[in-house]
């Protein structure tokens, strides 16, 4: 397990090493996406930054409900959590879908730092891990290893969620650059603030 404060060093390692794949989407600004037409949405729905930053806690501990989309149903593993004041980190462990091929499923490692404070959460992809009761876990092959973050900045009543990834492969046939277009693309929020929104804030939202 890397100490607190290393999670952010890997990643913005990786980002530099031209031998990676990196992608940093604008920062979204989830109330102007939720009335920007394409949702059918309550009108006082209001996202704060707390909340956004609630969800992003909430994810990082149960991506099996947040991201039910992309897990294998019954694959999540959480453990070795510590915790240090506004600092935590854990090993999550879930066989996810191929950025690819929705229907392959690969497992996916990760060393996550959750940094309450400055509400960042970086996620540090690795190849194996030794789990809770002392047996190997390996991550899969069916794609390269990945470092995440996922932040909230902005203010208080206009938060802006932000994502960035990297990717150690240099995606030699532009073949991941095309699934991450199409994810910028997008006129929507990613299906974990509709998740949030729905679920633990009870409020209206559907895609129109």
């Amino acid at each position: 397990m890397a100490a607190f404060q290393d999670h952010e060093e890997i990643l913005e390692a990786a980002f530099k090493d031209p031998n990676n794949t990196a992608f940093v989407l604008e920062p979204c600004n989830v109330n102007t996406v939720i009335h920007s037409g394409h949702y059918d949405a309550d009108p006082d729905l209001h996202y704060t930054k707390p909340q956004v930053w609630d969800m992003e806690v909430n994810k990082a501990h149960n991506p099996a409900k947040y991201l039910r989309h992309l897990l294998r149903p019954g694959s999540l593993k959480v453990f070795n959590v510590q915790k240090d004041g506004s600092k935590e980190t854990f090993v999550r462990v879930t066989d996810q879908r191929t950025w690819w091929d929705p229907s392959v499923y690969n497992t996916v490692i990760e060393q996550a730092f959750l940094d309450h404070e400055k509400q960042k959460a970086f996620f540090i992809g690795v190849p194996e891990v030794e789990g809770p009761d002392g047996d190997r876990i390996v991550a899969g092959k069916l794609q390269a290893l990945f470092h995440v973050e996922h932040s909230v900045t902005g203010t208080e009543d206009e938060p802006l969620n932000v994502w960035r990834v990297v990717h150690l492969d240099k995606d030699e046939d532009g073949s991941l650059k095309e699934v991450f277009r199409r994810l910028m693309d997008s006129p929507y929020l990613r299906e974990f603030h509709e998740v949030y929104i729905r679920e633990d804030l009870g409020k209206k939202l559907e895609r129109v």
